[in-house]
C-alpha cells in the first residue's frame, strides 16, 4: 500500500507541474496576443506571434495523444 500511495503522490507532483508549464505557455500566448494589439504591429510580429500561438497549440495537444 505504502507503494501505491507513493506512486499516487508521485503523479499528483507530476500533473501539478504540468499544470504550472502549461499555465507558463498560456501566460506567454497572452502577451504574445498583447504585443498584436498594438497598433503599430509589423506584419513580422503578427507572423511571429502566429507562430508562437501554433507551437503553444501542438504542446497543449500532444498531452491528449
Amino acid at each position: 500500500m505504502d507503494e501505491e500511495k507513493r506512486a499516487l503522490r508521485h503523479e499528483l507532483k507530476n500533473a501539478e507541474q504540468e499544470k504550472l508549464a502549461l499555465k507558463g505557455l498560456v501566460e506567454r500566448a497572452a502577451d504574445e496576443i498583447d504585443d498584436l494589439a498594438e497598433a503599430d504591429c509589423t506584419d513580422d510580429a503578427i507572423q511571429n506571434a502566429k507562430a508562437q500561438a501554433e507551437r503553444f497549440r501542438k504542446v497543449t495537444n500532444s498531452d491528449t495523444d
